[in-house]
């Protein structure tokens, strides 16, 4: 199984990306299914170019994500943890024998509330010997292929591999991983962080001077736990939320909560990069409650989900704030933590700066006044 977003159909044609309908009002409550706890693991080994991640082809007849590229990984069965039911999928999935200890905690992704079928999913990573090799169940496997972590989203993006947005985030995650120390430090919490709460807004790059932003602060940037993020919602009643960094499901729950005592709507999504911290959580608002997403330059092709790109100076699609979309050109994108100083595949230009960026603008300071010409982005 490996992932907590269950499509009932088939992968989404020549795109890589899972079928979806168009993007709808939100419906009607509903009784909400109760998520599975459930586990995953994201096997790397050292290959000639750096480290090589297995994913491995669900087949065809599966009842829900049918033909979709995934990380070995299944529901826990009663009385296993999560690291017990990994190593167990692990095994089933492809004949790789893991021990508990090498695997490190990853992220954690929710599947959305409206969804008839939901995971509660542990990532875990280990890095295993160059000699390792998979041996997949025919079952449960129909294809297992070891690739660079920028080659796999490269094979999305083009339509060759589909996928869920949980294996995009992860595998943008890994591009700069080079070895075992590089993948703990890469998924370690914000260390000396203060605890969720208001953020200082003058450390936001995405938000001009005189736009009128409510933070919702969460400790699952990315998904990672401890990772300090901010989340910013904007309008007066009719709400455009940016950037969604969480995809547990805790900050979108919160950011419902606060509309309906605003009696506020909410009208869209926008990412302002496809920066894994900055669009992990999309899926919780676009999936789950059927709103549109806009973005930068260059995304539309390379997201896993339904997204119109906005034009430099525009006025956003959605939501009632006097608002516009200025582009940039997407800055180098630090390479990770610790031991994951590696350059990425492409010359070491990271998958996420292929798309340009945005910041958002009052529509005064956008424009150089409601009536001037549009100011122009870098990009």
């Amino acid at each position: 199984m490996g992932l907590p977003h269950p499509v009932v159909s088939g992968s989404g044609g020549t795109t890589g990306r899972p079928s979806r309908g168009e993007a709808r009002p939100a419906a009607a409550a509903t009784p909400v299914v109760e998520a599975r706890a459930a586990a995953t693991v994201v096997i790397l080994r050292p290959g000639e170019g750096g480290l090589e991640v297995l994913l491995t082809r669900r087949p065809s007849t599966m009842r829900f994500g049918p033909d979709l590229m995934v990380f070995p990984g299944g529901r826990l069965e009663a009385g296993e943890t999560a690291r017990e039911a990994a190593i167990r999928e692990t095994f089933e999935e492809v004949s790789i024998r893991l021990e508990p200890g090498e695997l490190v905690p990853m992220t954690r992704w929710v599947t959305p509330t409206n969804l008839p079928i939901r995971f509660d999913a542990r990532f875990f990573g280990v890095v295993v010997p160059p000699d390792t090799r998979a041996r997949p169940d025919p079952d449960e496997v129909v294809d297992a292929r070891w690739l660079r972590a920028t080659s796999a989203l490269e094979a999305m993006a083009t339509g060759e591999l589909a996928m869920w947005q949980p294996t995009v985030v992860s595998l943008q995650q890994l591009e700069g991983v080079v070895d075992a120390a590089g993948l703990r430090s890469t998924f370690a919490g914000s260390a000396g962080s203060d605890p969720p709460g208001p953020s200082p807004r003058a450390s936001e790059d995405r938000l001009g001077a005189g736009i009128d932003a409510r933070p919702f602060v969460t400790g699952w940037a990315g998904g990672i736990e401890g990772r300090v993020g901010v989340t910013w919602v904007i309008g007066a009643g009719e709400w455009v939320v940016v950037d969604p960094a969480d995809p547990t499901g805790q900050t979108a729950a919160a950011i419902q909560r606060a509309a309906a005592d605003a009696r506020a709507s909410l009208a869209g999504v926008v990412v302002t990069s496809l920066e894994p911290e900055r669009h992990a959580g999309v899926e919780l608002f676009a999936t789950g409650l059927g709103l549109p997403v806009a973005g930068p330059a260059g995304a539309a092709a390379l997201a896993p989900y339904a997204l119109v790109e906005l034009d430099d100076g525009e006025p956003l699609p959605f939501g009632d704030a006097r608002v516009r979309a200025v582009r940039e050109a997407a800055p180098g994108i630090a390479s990770g933590r610790g031991g994951s100083t590696g350059a990425a595949d492409g010359g070491g230009r990271r998958w996420a700066e292929r798309a340009g960026r945005l910041r958002l603008m009052a529509a005064e300071d956008a424009t150089g006044g409601r009536d001037g010409p549009a100011r122009q982005g870098g990009g």
